[in-house]
Protein backbone atom coordinates (compact mmCIF):
# COMPACT_ATOMS: atom_id res chain seq x y z
CA UNK A 1 0.00 0.00 0.00
CA UNK A 2 1.66 3.26 -1.14
CA UNK A 3 2.12 6.06 1.35
CA UNK A 4 0.41 9.39 0.64
CA UNK A 5 1.62 12.94 1.14
CA UNK A 6 0.16 14.63 4.23
CA UNK A 7 -0.64 18.34 4.48
CA UNK A 8 -2.09 20.68 7.10
CA UNK A 9 -5.90 20.65 6.98
CA UNK A 10 -8.56 22.62 8.84
CA UNK A 11 -10.21 21.21 11.99
CA UNK A 12 -13.46 21.11 9.96
CA UNK A 13 -11.88 18.51 7.64
CA UNK A 14 -11.23 16.33 10.66
CA UNK A 15 -14.76 16.84 12.00
CA UNK A 16 -16.25 15.80 8.63
CA UNK A 17 -13.96 12.78 8.43
CA UNK A 18 -15.16 11.34 11.73
CA UNK A 19 -18.74 12.75 11.73
CA UNK A 20 -17.78 14.76 14.80
CA UNK A 21 -20.86 17.00 14.98
CA UNK A 22 -23.42 14.37 13.95
CA UNK A 23 -22.72 11.07 15.72
CA UNK A 24 -25.34 8.38 15.35
CA UNK A 25 -25.40 8.02 19.15
CA UNK A 26 -23.24 10.15 21.49
CA UNK A 27 -19.56 10.86 22.04
CA UNK A 28 -17.78 12.46 24.97
CA UNK A 29 -16.37 15.97 25.29
CA UNK A 30 -13.89 16.26 28.15
CA UNK A 31 -11.94 19.06 29.84
CA UNK A 32 -10.56 19.65 33.31
CA UNK A 33 -10.86 23.40 32.67
CA UNK A 34 -14.64 23.59 32.18
CA UNK A 35 -16.01 26.50 34.19
CA UNK A 36 -18.86 24.39 35.61
CA UNK A 37 -16.45 22.12 37.47
CA UNK A 38 -17.80 19.09 35.58
CA UNK A 39 -15.37 17.39 33.23
CA UNK A 40 -17.44 15.21 30.89
CA UNK A 41 -20.24 16.34 28.58
CA UNK A 42 -22.09 14.61 25.73
CA UNK A 43 -22.32 15.48 22.06
CA UNK A 44 -25.10 13.85 20.01
CA UNK A 45 -28.56 12.31 20.27
CA UNK A 46 -29.25 12.03 23.96
CA UNK A 47 -31.86 13.62 26.22
CA UNK A 48 -29.57 14.68 29.05
CA UNK A 49 -28.52 17.79 30.96
CA UNK A 50 -24.94 16.95 29.99
CA UNK A 51 -25.59 17.36 26.24
CA UNK A 52 -23.84 20.35 24.66
CA UNK A 53 -22.33 21.48 21.36
CA UNK A 54 -18.68 22.11 20.53
CA UNK A 55 -19.02 25.89 20.21
CA UNK A 56 -20.52 26.21 23.70
CA UNK A 57 -18.05 23.74 25.15
CA UNK A 58 -15.09 25.70 23.73
CA UNK A 59 -16.41 28.97 25.10
CA UNK A 60 -16.79 27.54 28.60
CA UNK A 61 -13.19 26.30 28.75
CA UNK A 62 -11.59 29.72 28.32
CA UNK A 63 -8.70 30.73 30.62
CA UNK A 64 -5.39 32.57 30.65
CA UNK A 65 -2.67 30.65 28.78
CA UNK A 66 1.02 31.45 28.87
CA UNK A 67 3.45 29.88 26.38
CA UNK A 68 3.32 31.50 22.92
CA UNK A 69 -0.10 33.10 23.61
CA UNK A 70 0.42 34.85 26.95
CA UNK A 71 -3.25 35.88 26.94
CA UNK A 72 -6.77 34.58 27.58
CA UNK A 73 -7.99 31.92 25.13
CA UNK A 74 -10.95 29.65 24.54
CA UNK A 75 -10.92 25.89 23.90
CA UNK A 76 -8.11 25.18 26.37
CA UNK A 77 -7.20 21.52 26.97
CA UNK A 78 -10.34 19.95 25.46
CA UNK A 79 -10.66 16.32 24.36
CA UNK A 80 -13.17 14.04 22.61
CA UNK A 81 -13.88 10.34 22.19
CA UNK A 82 -13.46 9.09 18.59
CA UNK A 83 -15.76 6.10 19.25
CA UNK A 84 -19.48 6.43 20.07
CA UNK A 85 -21.65 5.31 22.99
CA UNK A 86 -25.29 4.50 23.63
CA UNK A 87 -25.25 6.79 26.64
CA UNK A 88 -22.65 7.77 29.27
CA UNK A 89 -19.12 7.19 27.86
CA UNK A 90 -17.78 3.93 29.25
CA UNK A 91 -16.74 0.63 27.66
CA UNK A 92 -19.97 -1.17 28.60
CA UNK A 93 -21.96 1.47 26.67
CA UNK A 94 -19.89 1.37 23.46
CA UNK A 95 -22.10 1.50 20.37
CA UNK A 96 -19.86 2.17 17.35
CA UNK A 97 -16.15 1.90 16.57
CA UNK A 98 -14.96 4.65 14.23
CA UNK A 99 -11.17 4.67 14.44
CA UNK A 100 -7.98 3.22 15.89
CA UNK A 101 -5.31 5.58 17.17
CA UNK A 102 -1.83 5.73 18.61
CA UNK A 103 -0.86 8.31 21.25
CA UNK A 104 2.86 9.22 21.29
CA UNK A 105 4.17 11.48 24.07
CA UNK A 106 7.41 13.43 24.40
CA UNK A 107 9.58 12.51 27.40
CA UNK A 108 11.17 15.92 27.94
CA UNK A 109 9.09 19.11 27.73
CA UNK A 110 9.89 21.63 24.97
CA UNK A 111 8.47 25.12 24.40
CA UNK A 112 7.98 27.81 21.77
CA UNK A 113 9.03 27.28 18.16
CA UNK A 114 11.06 24.22 19.09
CA UNK A 115 7.79 22.28 19.59
CA UNK A 116 7.01 22.35 15.85
CA UNK A 117 10.56 21.30 14.98
CA UNK A 118 10.34 18.34 17.35
CA UNK A 119 6.97 17.32 15.88
CA UNK A 120 8.38 17.22 12.33
CA UNK A 121 11.28 15.01 13.40
CA UNK A 122 8.90 12.64 15.22
CA UNK A 123 6.49 12.13 12.32
CA UNK A 124 9.40 11.47 9.97
CA UNK A 125 10.72 8.70 12.23
CA UNK A 126 7.25 7.16 12.68
CA UNK A 127 6.57 7.01 8.92
CA UNK A 128 9.93 5.30 8.29
CA UNK A 129 9.21 2.67 10.95
CA UNK A 130 5.69 1.97 9.62
CA UNK A 131 6.98 1.62 6.06
CA UNK A 132 9.60 -0.85 7.24
CA UNK A 133 7.07 -2.83 9.34
CA UNK A 134 4.49 -2.79 6.50
CA UNK A 135 1.86 -1.00 8.59
CA UNK A 136 -1.00 0.52 6.54
CA UNK A 137 -0.83 4.33 6.19
CA UNK A 138 -2.74 6.27 8.83
CA UNK A 139 -5.68 8.39 7.65
CA UNK A 140 -4.20 11.49 9.26
CA UNK A 141 -2.44 12.71 12.36
CA UNK A 142 -2.66 15.47 14.96
CA UNK A 143 0.25 17.38 16.46
CA UNK A 144 -0.88 17.82 20.08
CA UNK A 145 0.89 21.15 20.58
CA UNK A 146 3.47 19.87 23.08
CA UNK A 147 5.66 17.79 20.77
CA UNK A 148 3.41 14.72 20.98
CA UNK A 149 1.50 13.00 18.19
CA UNK A 150 -1.87 11.28 17.66
CA UNK A 151 -2.13 8.93 14.67
CA UNK A 152 -5.60 8.00 13.33
CA UNK A 153 -6.79 5.09 11.20
CA UNK A 154 -10.39 6.16 10.50
CA UNK A 155 -12.92 3.73 9.01
CA UNK A 156 -16.62 3.49 8.29
CA UNK A 157 -18.36 2.88 11.65
CA UNK A 158 -18.94 -0.71 12.79
CA UNK A 159 -20.95 -2.13 15.71
CA UNK A 160 -18.99 -2.46 18.95
CA UNK A 161 -19.67 -6.19 19.24
CA UNK A 162 -17.51 -8.39 21.47
CA UNK A 163 -15.67 -9.64 18.38
CA UNK A 164 -15.02 -6.18 16.97
CA UNK A 165 -13.84 -4.84 20.34
CA UNK A 166 -11.27 -7.64 20.61
CA UNK A 167 -10.15 -7.04 17.02
CA UNK A 168 -9.83 -3.30 17.76
CA UNK A 169 -7.47 -4.09 20.65
CA UNK A 170 -5.46 -6.50 18.50
CA UNK A 171 -5.04 -3.83 15.80
CA UNK A 172 -3.88 -1.34 18.44
CA UNK A 173 -1.38 -3.84 19.83
CA UNK A 174 0.17 -4.40 16.38
CA UNK A 175 0.68 -0.66 15.96
CA UNK A 176 2.15 -0.35 19.46
CA UNK A 177 4.53 -3.29 18.99
CA UNK A 178 5.81 -1.86 15.71
CA UNK A 179 6.83 1.36 17.53
CA UNK A 180 8.49 -0.42 20.46
CA UNK A 181 11.60 1.53 21.44
CA UNK A 182 10.84 4.24 18.89
CA UNK A 183 13.29 6.75 20.38
CA UNK A 184 14.92 7.97 23.57
CA UNK A 185 12.92 11.20 23.20
CA UNK A 186 9.42 9.75 22.72
CA UNK A 187 7.28 6.92 24.04
CA UNK A 188 3.98 5.33 23.04
CA UNK A 189 1.21 5.72 25.63
CA UNK A 190 0.03 2.13 25.28
CA UNK A 191 -2.77 2.56 27.83
CA UNK A 192 -4.33 5.48 25.94
CA UNK A 193 -3.78 3.73 22.60
CA UNK A 194 -5.65 0.61 23.77
CA UNK A 195 -8.50 2.32 25.63
CA UNK A 196 -11.71 1.89 23.61
CA UNK A 197 -13.40 4.69 25.53
CA UNK A 198 -10.34 6.97 25.45
CA UNK A 199 -10.24 10.72 24.86
CA UNK A 200 -7.85 12.59 22.55
CA UNK A 201 -7.10 16.28 22.10
CA UNK A 202 -9.47 18.01 19.66
CA UNK A 203 -7.83 19.55 16.54
CA UNK A 204 -8.03 23.32 16.77
CA UNK A 205 -7.98 23.33 20.59
CA UNK A 206 -5.26 25.07 22.60
CA UNK A 207 -2.60 23.28 24.63
CA UNK A 208 -2.74 24.79 28.11
CA UNK A 209 1.04 24.81 28.66
CA UNK A 210 2.58 25.78 25.32
CA UNK A 211 -0.34 27.86 24.00
CA UNK A 212 -0.07 26.11 20.62
CA UNK A 213 -3.08 24.75 18.74
CA UNK A 214 -3.47 21.04 18.01
CA UNK A 215 -2.91 20.76 14.22
CA UNK A 216 -4.54 18.21 11.95
CA UNK A 217 -2.71 16.89 8.86
CA UNK A 218 -4.69 14.84 6.34
CA UNK A 219 -3.99 12.84 3.20
CA UNK A 220 -4.40 9.16 4.06
CA UNK A 221 -7.30 6.84 3.15
CA UNK A 222 -10.50 6.27 5.09
CA UNK A 223 -10.78 2.51 5.54
CA UNK A 224 -13.33 -0.23 5.97
CA UNK A 225 -12.79 -2.11 9.24
CA UNK A 226 -12.44 -5.38 7.31
CA UNK A 227 -9.67 -3.82 5.20
CA UNK A 228 -7.47 -3.29 8.23
CA UNK A 229 -8.23 -6.79 9.57
CA UNK A 230 -7.20 -8.40 6.29
CA UNK A 231 -4.16 -6.15 5.79
CA UNK A 232 -2.88 -6.98 9.29
CA UNK A 233 -3.58 -10.73 8.85
CA UNK A 234 -6.21 -10.90 11.60
CA UNK A 235 -8.74 -12.90 9.59
CA UNK A 236 -8.20 -16.17 11.49
CA UNK A 237 -8.54 -14.36 14.84
CA UNK A 238 -11.78 -12.75 13.63
CA UNK A 239 -13.23 -16.16 12.73
CA UNK A 240 -12.30 -17.66 16.12
CA UNK A 241 -13.80 -14.70 17.97
CA UNK A 242 -17.05 -14.94 16.00
CA UNK A 243 -17.42 -18.61 16.84
CA UNK A 244 -16.73 -17.86 20.50
CA UNK A 245 -19.23 -14.97 20.55
CA UNK A 246 -21.98 -17.04 18.95
CA UNK A 247 -21.45 -19.92 21.38
CA UNK A 248 -21.54 -17.48 24.31
CA UNK A 249 -24.58 -15.41 23.33
CA UNK A 250 -26.83 -17.74 21.34
CA UNK A 251 -28.65 -20.21 23.57
CA UNK A 252 -30.59 -23.22 22.37
CA UNK A 253 -34.01 -23.72 23.99
CA UNK A 254 -34.06 -26.21 26.85
CA UNK A 255 -35.52 -29.57 25.89
CA UNK A 256 -37.73 -31.15 28.59
CA UNK A 257 -36.80 -34.70 29.60
CA UNK A 258 -40.37 -35.84 29.22
CA UNK A 259 -42.39 -35.68 26.01
CA UNK A 260 -45.45 -34.65 28.03
CA UNK A 261 -46.06 -30.91 28.08
CA UNK A 262 -45.32 -29.30 31.42
CA UNK A 263 -48.23 -28.04 33.40
CA UNK A 264 -48.01 -24.32 34.03
CA UNK A 265 -48.03 -23.54 37.73
CA UNK A 266 -49.20 -20.09 38.71
CA UNK A 267 -46.78 -18.69 41.24
CA UNK A 268 -48.50 -17.10 44.22
CA UNK A 269 -46.52 -14.12 45.43
CA UNK A 270 -46.83 -12.65 48.87
CA UNK A 271 -46.75 -9.00 49.81
CA UNK A 272 -43.36 -8.71 51.52
CA UNK A 273 -40.32 -6.93 50.06
CA UNK A 274 -38.46 -10.09 49.07
CA UNK A 275 -41.42 -11.38 47.05
CA UNK A 276 -41.65 -8.12 45.15
CA UNK A 277 -37.96 -8.28 44.18
CA UNK A 278 -38.32 -11.98 43.33
CA UNK A 279 -41.07 -11.01 40.88
CA UNK A 280 -38.78 -8.37 39.40
CA UNK A 281 -36.02 -10.96 38.77
CA UNK A 282 -38.44 -13.41 37.14
CA UNK A 283 -40.01 -10.74 34.93
CA UNK A 284 -36.65 -9.50 33.61
CA UNK A 285 -35.26 -13.00 32.99
CA UNK A 286 -38.37 -14.25 31.20
CA UNK A 287 -38.50 -11.16 28.96
CA UNK A 288 -34.90 -11.40 27.77
CA UNK A 289 -34.85 -15.19 27.49
CA UNK A 290 -37.61 -14.82 24.91
CA UNK A 291 -35.33 -12.45 22.97
CA UNK A 292 -32.34 -14.77 23.35
CA UNK A 293 -30.10 -12.11 24.93
CA UNK A 294 -30.12 -8.61 26.39
CA UNK A 295 -29.82 -6.04 23.54
CA UNK A 296 -27.00 -3.51 23.48
CA UNK A 297 -27.86 -0.31 25.28
CA UNK A 298 -29.91 -2.18 27.91
CA UNK A 299 -27.23 -4.40 29.38
CA UNK A 300 -26.02 -2.05 32.11
CA UNK A 301 -29.57 -1.26 33.30
CA UNK A 302 -30.46 -4.96 33.30
CA UNK A 303 -27.38 -6.02 35.24
CA UNK A 304 -27.84 -3.23 37.77
CA UNK A 305 -31.51 -3.85 38.60
CA UNK A 306 -30.94 -7.62 38.81
CA UNK A 307 -28.06 -7.11 41.22
CA UNK A 308 -30.16 -4.76 43.37
CA UNK A 309 -32.93 -7.37 43.41
CA UNK A 310 -30.51 -10.19 44.35
CA UNK A 311 -29.07 -7.98 47.10
CA UNK A 312 -32.53 -7.67 48.65
CA UNK A 313 -32.89 -11.47 48.65
CA UNK A 314 -29.39 -12.44 49.83
CA UNK A 315 -26.32 -10.18 49.84
CA UNK A 316 -23.91 -13.09 50.17
CA UNK A 317 -24.96 -14.82 46.93
CA UNK A 318 -26.11 -11.76 44.91
CA UNK A 319 -23.01 -11.34 42.73
CA UNK A 320 -22.68 -15.08 42.09
CA UNK A 321 -26.30 -15.27 40.85
CA UNK A 322 -25.84 -12.17 38.69
CA UNK A 323 -22.70 -13.73 37.13
CA UNK A 324 -24.69 -16.77 36.01
CA UNK A 325 -27.36 -14.62 34.32
CA UNK A 326 -24.63 -12.44 32.84
CA UNK A 327 -22.95 -15.48 31.23
CA UNK A 328 -26.28 -16.59 29.80
CA UNK A 329 -27.91 -13.36 28.63
CA UNK A 330 -25.94 -10.14 29.23
CA UNK A 331 -22.36 -10.75 28.09
CA UNK A 332 -20.23 -8.38 30.22
CA UNK A 333 -16.69 -9.31 31.21
CA UNK A 334 -16.16 -9.98 34.93
CA UNK A 335 -14.20 -6.71 35.21
CA UNK A 336 -17.06 -4.70 33.65
CA UNK A 337 -19.58 -6.42 35.92
CA UNK A 338 -17.47 -5.60 39.01
CA UNK A 339 -17.33 -1.92 38.02
CA UNK A 340 -21.06 -1.75 37.29
CA UNK A 341 -22.08 -3.16 40.68
CA UNK A 342 -19.42 -1.38 42.76
CA UNK A 343 -21.75 1.23 44.26
CA UNK A 344 -24.65 -1.20 44.74
CA UNK A 345 -22.42 -3.41 46.94
CA UNK A 346 -22.08 -0.65 49.52
CA UNK A 347 -25.36 1.21 48.99
CA UNK A 348 -28.84 -0.20 49.60
CA UNK A 349 -31.21 0.90 46.85
CA UNK A 350 -34.85 0.98 47.98
CA UNK A 351 -37.20 1.70 45.08
CA UNK A 352 -40.76 2.89 45.49
CA UNK A 353 -43.36 0.99 43.51
CA UNK A 354 -43.80 3.85 41.03
CA UNK A 355 -40.04 4.25 40.51
CA UNK A 356 -39.52 0.53 39.90
CA UNK A 357 -42.47 0.55 37.48
CA UNK A 358 -40.88 3.38 35.46
CA UNK A 359 -37.50 1.64 35.47
CA UNK A 360 -38.91 -1.67 34.20
CA UNK A 361 -41.16 0.04 31.65
CA UNK A 362 -38.12 1.79 30.14
CA UNK A 363 -36.13 -1.45 30.22
CA UNK A 364 -38.79 -3.89 28.98
CA UNK A 365 -41.08 -1.64 26.95
CA UNK A 366 -44.07 -2.38 29.17
CA UNK A 367 -45.04 -2.11 32.83
CA UNK A 368 -45.47 -5.48 34.63
CA UNK A 369 -49.03 -6.01 35.80
CA UNK A 370 -48.14 -6.28 39.49
CA UNK A 371 -46.61 -2.77 39.36
CA UNK A 372 -49.40 -1.08 37.44
CA UNK A 373 -51.09 1.74 39.28
CA UNK A 374 -54.63 3.01 38.77
CA UNK A 375 -55.29 4.13 35.19
CA UNK A 376 -54.83 7.84 34.64
CA UNK A 377 -57.95 9.89 33.99
CA UNK A 378 -57.83 11.60 30.62
CA UNK A 379 -57.72 15.36 31.03
CA UNK A 380 -59.83 17.81 29.05
CA UNK A 381 -58.20 20.32 26.71
CA UNK A 382 -58.80 23.15 29.21
CA UNK A 383 -57.21 21.20 32.05
CA UNK A 384 -54.18 20.36 29.89
CA UNK A 385 -53.73 24.05 28.97
CA UNK A 386 -54.04 25.09 32.62
CA UNK A 387 -51.43 22.57 33.72
CA UNK A 388 -49.08 23.54 30.88
CA UNK A 389 -49.46 27.21 31.81
CA UNK A 390 -48.75 26.46 35.46
CA UNK A 391 -45.70 24.35 34.57
CA UNK A 392 -44.38 27.07 32.25
CA UNK A 393 -44.69 29.68 35.01
CA UNK A 394 -42.90 27.42 37.49
CA UNK A 395 -40.10 26.75 35.00
CA UNK A 396 -39.74 30.47 34.24
CA UNK A 397 -39.59 31.26 37.95
CA UNK A 398 -36.88 28.63 38.52
CA UNK A 399 -34.85 30.00 35.59
CA UNK A 400 -35.13 33.54 36.95
CA UNK A 401 -34.00 32.42 40.40
CA UNK A 402 -31.12 30.39 38.98
CA UNK A 403 -29.94 33.29 36.81
CA UNK A 404 -30.18 35.66 39.75
CA UNK A 405 -28.05 33.31 41.87
CA UNK A 406 -25.45 32.96 39.07
CA UNK A 407 -25.13 36.74 38.68
CA UNK A 408 -24.91 37.29 42.44
CA UNK A 409 -22.25 34.59 42.76
CA UNK A 410 -20.19 36.10 39.92
CA UNK A 411 -20.37 39.59 41.50
CA UNK A 412 -19.18 38.13 44.81
CA UNK A 413 -16.30 36.22 43.18
CA UNK A 414 -15.10 39.16 41.07
CA UNK A 415 -15.31 41.51 44.04
CA UNK A 416 -13.21 39.10 46.07
CA UNK A 417 -10.65 38.73 43.26
CA UNK A 418 -10.28 42.43 42.34
CA UNK A 419 -11.19 44.15 45.61
CA UNK A 420 -13.88 46.27 43.99
CA UNK A 421 -17.37 45.80 42.58
CA UNK A 422 -17.19 44.60 38.94
CA UNK A 423 -18.93 46.16 35.97
CA UNK A 424 -21.95 44.55 34.36
CA UNK A 425 -19.88 43.66 31.28
CA UNK A 426 -17.26 41.87 33.42
CA UNK A 427 -19.99 39.80 35.07
CA UNK A 428 -21.55 38.98 31.68
CA UNK A 429 -18.20 37.70 30.38
CA UNK A 430 -17.60 35.63 33.52
CA UNK A 431 -20.94 33.79 33.47
CA UNK A 432 -21.48 33.67 29.70
CA UNK A 433 -24.77 35.61 29.75
CA UNK A 434 -25.88 38.54 27.65
CA UNK A 435 -25.32 42.08 28.96
CA UNK A 436 -29.07 42.79 28.96
CA UNK A 437 -29.70 39.69 31.06
CA UNK A 438 -27.10 40.75 33.63
CA UNK A 439 -28.64 44.27 33.78
CA UNK A 440 -32.03 42.72 34.53
CA UNK A 441 -30.66 40.98 37.64
CA UNK A 442 -28.20 43.67 38.71
CA UNK A 443 -28.19 44.51 42.39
Amino acid sequence: MSWPEYAIASPKDFYDLIDFHSPKYVRALFSKNHESGYRTFLLGNRNSKSVTDLKTFKRKTSRYVQGVLNCKSEAVNIYFSPNEFYEWPKVSNLALLRANWIDIDIKKAVYGKKVREVEKVLIGEVVQIFKREKIPPFTGYVFSGSGGLHLYWVYEPVDASLTNKELWKSIAQIYIDSLNGISSQWEVDSTASKRLSGNLRIPGSVHGTTGLQARFLAGGPKYEFEELINYLNLGSLRDKLKIKEESTVVRLPHKPTSSKPRQKIQRRYGHNIKDWWFKCINTVQIHFRKLGKVPKGKRDKTAFILFVAFQHLNKETAFEKLTKINDELIGFSLEELEGLTKTAKITTYNYRKETLAEYLEELLGYCPEYLCTKPKIKLSSDEIRQRQSKAAKCTAAKKRNNTQEVVAKAIKQLTKETGKKPTQRQVAERVGLGLRTVKRYWF
